[in-house]
C-alpha cells in the first residue's frame, strides 16, 4: 500500500486510481444534502458534504505526508489481547483525563448509567459511589448538570488514585459512556446490561484481568511517551473540548487541547498510516474553532499502541494539505457557510 484515498480511505498502490472516482463503481451514490451528524460518522461517509468539503481542499499534499508519517511509525508496543477494543479506547480517554487532571467531568458516564435498560436507583447510586472513589466532587443537584469542559492553566499533577483502582473506574466509566454514545439498543450487550442493582463494588469488579493489563500498558505508555511532550505546553488546557461550531454537526468534542495544542488520542493496532479520517477529524475540530476561542495553534494525534507522537503547526498543516496558502480565517467562514447551508 502506497497511499490512501482521501474520499474513501481505501489502501491502495502508488498510481492507482481508487474506484470511487472512476466512475464505474455501481454503488456510487451522490453527496448527501444535509448534515446529519455526528462529526465522526460525517467523515466516515464519503458521500457527506463534510468530508466533501474537506476532500476538495486538503488532498493536494497528502499522499507525501502520509508516506513520511509511515515511515516514521516505530513497532507496534501494546499488541491487543481478549479486550474489547472499543471499550479499551474509551477508558484510555479517561484515563489520560485522570492523569492530566484530578477531578474530570464525569458527565457522560452518568447520563449513560441512566440508559442502561435495568437502571435503577441502586444503580445511580453505585455510580455516585464509583464517583467517590476516583476522587472527583459529588453531583448533589437535580437534573444532572451539562456537561462541561474542564478549563485550567497546565500542566498541574493528575490523580493520586491507586492505579488498579483507577484502571477499574476507567474501564467501569468506559461502559457507561457507550451507553451515552451507543444508546441502549447498542450497547444491550454490555456487561452492564445484566449487572442490576448495582454498588460501586460491582462496578469496580467489571475489568477483566484482560482489560487491566492493556490500560497499565497504556499508562506506561502515556507516562512515557505522552505527558511529558505535554508537559512542555503551559498555558489554558481543556478536557473533552466542544467548539463553537459543534451543534452544525450534531456533536464535535476533542480529547484535549494544551495550550494551543488539539490531542486526538488513537488506540488502533493497525500500523500508523495518517488515514484521511483521522487527518479530516483534527483538521476539522480547527474549522469548528469559528471565532478561535481556543487559539490553536498545533494538531497532533498520538497512537496509543505504538507510542507515536506526531505534531503539526495547524496552518503550515493546512497550507501543505491544499497546496497553496491558505487563510485559516477564511476556512472557518467558509465551513461554517457550509454547515449552515446544509441543516
Amino acid at each position: 500500500m502506497s497511499y490512501i484515498c482521501p474520499y474513501c480511505g481505501e489502501g491502495l498502490p502508488d498510481g492507482e486510481l481508487c474506484p470511487c472516482q472512476s466512475g464505474d463503481d455501481e454503488d456510487w451514490r451522490p453527496t448527501r444534502d444535509r448534515v446529519r451528524g455526528p462529526l465522526t460518522a460525517e467523515l466516515d461517509d464519503p458521500r457527506s458534504v463534510v468530508r466533501e468539503f474537506l476532500g476538495e481542499r486538503f488532498t493536494d499534499g497528502l499522499r507525501e505526508m502520509q508516506r513520511e508519517y509511515r515511515q516514521g511509525a516505530p513497532a507496534l508496543a501494546i499488541p491487543r489481547n481478549d479486550a474489547n477494543p472499543g471499550t479499551v479506547g474509551t477508558a484510555a480517554d479517561w484515563l489520560l483525563r485522570f492523569l492530566v487532571y484530578p477531578q474530570p467531568d464525569l458527565h457522560l458516564a452518568l447520563v449513560g448509567s441512566a440508559l442502561v435498560p435495568q437502571s435503577s436507583p441502586a444503580l445511580a447510586l453505585g455510580v455516585m459511589e464509583l464517583r467517590k472513589a476516583l476522587g472527583t466532587d459529588l453531583i448533589t443537584r437535580s437534573p444532572l448538570p451539562t456537561p462541561e469542559s474542564p478549563t485550567f492553566t497546565g500542566p498541574v499533577p493528575g490523580t493520586t488514585i491507586d492505579a488498579e483502582l483507577l484502571a477499574r473506574g476507567c474501564w467501569a466509566l468506559a461502559l457507561l459512556t457507550e451507553f451515552f454514545r451507543a444508546g441502549p439498543l447498542r450497547a444491550a450487550n454490555s456487561p452492564l446490561a445484566a449487572l442490576g442493582n448495582a454498588k460501586a463494588a460491582d462496578l469496580l469488579t467489571l475489568a477483566t484481568p484482560a482489560a487491566l493489563a492493556q490500560l497499565a500498558e497504556i499508562r506506561e505508555v502515556f507516562e512515557a511517551a505522552l505527558l511529558p511532550r505535554l508537559a512542555r505546553r503551559r498555558g489554558p488546557w481543556i478536557l473533552g473540548p466542544a467548539f463553537a461550531g459543534s451543534r452544525l454537526v450534531r456533536g464535535a468534542d476533542a480529547d484535549l487541547i494544551a495550550a494551543g495544542l488539539l490531542l486526538e488520542i488513537k488506540t488502533s493496532v493497525k500500523k500508523p498510516s495518517l488515514g484521511v479520517l483521522d487527518l479530516f477529524q483534527v483538521i476539522a475540530y480547527a474549522l469548528l474553532d469559528f471565532d478561535d476561542e481556543y487559539e490553536l495553534d498545533t494538531v497532533a494525534l498520538f497512537s496509543t499502541r505504538y507510542a507515536y507522537f506526531e505534531e503539526w503547526q495547524l496552518v503550515a498543516l493546512l497550507h501543505e494539505l491544499a497546496g497553496y496558502e491558505t487563510s485559516l480565517p477564511q476556512l472557518r467562514d467558509q465551513f461554517r457557510q457550509m454547515l449552515v447551508a446544509h441543516q
